[in-house]
């Protein structure tokens, strides 16, 4: 007798069950997506503890009557698709027809619904895959799937699951990115009988995020201008520069309203905030992508939970580019002036007479370029106001805005200044450099001598005049001019052991970026002697950059605490 069998139905709901459901944040998200194809515009999230105790979405959607009530608990069996052409065009959040009896075969399952148009519902309960009763039902429009006991005929699966507070965290975060996902759509979460969040529906992203993730969070992006070619449409939310976290927890990728994984997407995200963050922290972002369903493939993963591009090259350029165009745009468009705070007047016990207004003191415009450059301020132009207010310590400058206490981190925006000085010198040829009084030879090791013999061109636009002088020696004959005084060997040295220690010992123009970035290292000030008027003109210089708000490795220049932050702190809020 041969030896291959046809697995039993029970045992076969269970593996593909295995697929889909992955832990209870897995049924969370496959019943919400239901509810969304459904048409719902009201859908209650429950859960116990962890979830496995019970789960239970509630939606408002078009309900199903007992023929189609009972058919969805079959394997296989769906609305959305008709034919295997079908599946290249699939539009909605479910199409597998597979979710539901998965669900319901690891579980102690009840499905309640009525189609808006019947006066009466019905009411199915299974367990562990096997229908028990099928009942009437006075329940209103809608449907409700609870979801008892997860995994209480699968004790292998069942415990793998981790702690109440892990699991019950899953399911938080996937409800917040199936809301993200759906602003038009009103979402309420409940634990326990507590409820966690509940978001109006909105067609305002601004709205729907601070509705999910509080206001703090929304002061840490910035809307996206809108982003279109003939290939994707891309908007929504991305970081501003210095905000980020080690992980990709709050990157919410949603495409075509489906939220998903996707290597080519998260990739030029990252490389686009280079600068802008970092090493090893990923930009916070919600992005919306619009794509034609012919160019990608949703039906690679059981969980829907990535695809495949057809053509990946054409979305990461997209990608990149906009933001890129972000960074860039964050660059304040209006000019701004530097003040120095009025000395304080001691109180006066009699009135007197009114007298002229007292002349403005000096300012210094901070986004004029030094004198020898032609510019102007447009006079009409909002002006944003900074007064210094002094130093603190050796290394912060405290100012005020209009907006809140900001505090400017001296060695950042040293960095990021000579970084964009820099740069635009290698752009037009090479950068300044400073000739030695006595050439210097030497020897590296073998590794740097390697990368200093493939990137000489690199080097000689970021200030070094350096050339081979056999096997694995060097003759340096100049240094960037901002290095001038440093001892050559050294500078070169460290130049090369920055770049091995972030990663970037490559050739090509991304090497030239790398070489000015770690020069700018070796060369920011280090301790600052405040004084007022060069206090000013770093201010100034730092505010004409093309991205003043984080240093070249990524790290902010600057920190604010608004008023109304402040306000909250000393419990006026």
């Amino acid at each position: 007798m041969g030896k291959i069998r046809l697995l039993p139905d029970e045992v076969a709901s269970q593996v593909a069950a295995g697929e889909v459901v992955e832990r209870p944040a897995s049924v969370v998200k496959e019943l919400v997506e239901n509810a969304v194809d459904a048409g719902a515009r009201r859908i209650t999230v429950e859960f116990v503890k962890s979830g496995a105790p019970m789960i239970r979405v509630t939606d408002d959607g078009c309900g199903m009557d007992r023929e189609d009530a009972l058919l969805c608990l079959e394997r296989h069996a769906t609305s959305k698709i008709r034919s295997a052409a079908d599946l290249a065009r699939v539009a909605t959040m479910g199409f597998r027809g597979e979710a539901v009896p998965s669900i319901a075969s690891v579980s102690r399952f009840r499905l309640v619904t009525r189609p808006h148009d019947e006066p009466a519902g019905t009411e199915i309960q299974i367990a562990g895959g096997k229908v028990e009763s099928v009942t009437d039902s006075g329940a209103a429009p809608g449907t409700s799937v609870e979801v008892r006991s997860l995994f209480f005929n699968v004790p292998a699966r069942r415990k793998f699951l981790r702690g109440d507070e892990t699991e019950a965290a899953h399911i938080v975060h996937q409800v917040q990115s199936l809301a993200l996902a759906h602003p038009d759509v009103a979402i309420t979460l409940i634990r326990d009988g507590r409820c966690l969040w509940q978001a109006a529906a909105t067609r305002d992203d601004a709205v729907r995020i601070r509705d999910v993730f509080g206001p703090d969070f929304l002061s840490r992006l910035r809307g996206l201008e809108p982003f279109e070619n003939e290939t994707v449409a891309i908007r929504g939310h991305l970081a501003r520069p210095g905000e980020g976290r080690p992980d990709r927890e709050q990157q919410f990728i949603i495409l075509n309203g489906r939220v998903i994984q996707c290597p080519a997407i998260f990739q030029p995200l990252r490389e686009a905030y280079a600068e802008a963050l970092p090493r090893g922290r990923h930009p916070l972002a919600v992005l919306r992508i619009e794509l034609d369903p012919l160019a990608f493939d949703c039906n690679v993963h059981p969980a829907k939970r990535e695809i495949r591009l057809h053509r990946p090259d054409l979305v990461k350029q997209a990608v990149f580019q906009a933001a890129q165009d972000f960074l860039s745009g964050l660059r304040p468009d209006r000019p701004a002036v530097i003040t120095t705070p009025a000395p304080m007047e001691a109180p006066r016990t009699t009135p007197e007479p009114e007298r002229a207004p007292p002349r403005p003191s000096p300012v210094v415009e901070a986004f004029a370029p030094p004198p020898q450059r032609d510019f102007e301020p447009e006079p009409a132009a909002p002006v944003e106001r900074f007064q210094l207010l002094g130093p603190l310590g050796d290394y912060w400058i405290l100012m005020e805005s209009s907006e809140g206490l900001v505090l400017l981190d001296v060695r950042a925006a040293s960095e990021r200044i000579l970084f964009e000085t820099l740069r635009r010198e290698a752009a037009d040829g090479a950068a300044a450099s400073q000739r030695l009084l006595l050439p210097e030879v030497v020897e590296l090791p073998p590794r740097d001598a390697v990368w200093v013999q493939g990137n000489l061109d690199g080097l000689l636009s970021a200030g070094f005049q350096v050339e081979p002088f056999g096997g694995s020696s060097f003759k340096i004959e100049a240094l960037p001019a901002c290095l001038a005084g440093r001892d050559a060997r050294t500078a070169l040295i460290d130049v090369c052991s920055h770049l091995e220690a972030t990663g970037s010992l490559s050739a090509g123009t991304p090497a030239v970026d790398a070489i000015i970035r770690s020069v700018c290292r070796l060369a920011a000030i280090e301790r600052f002697r405040y004084d007022e008027s060069r206090a000013r003109r770093l201010v100034q210089d730092l505010l004409a950059c093309e991205l003043p708000y984080a240093c070249p490795q990524g790290r902010p220049t600057m920190i604010q605490w608004a008023f109304a932050e402040l306000e909250r702190k000393f419990g006026r809020g």
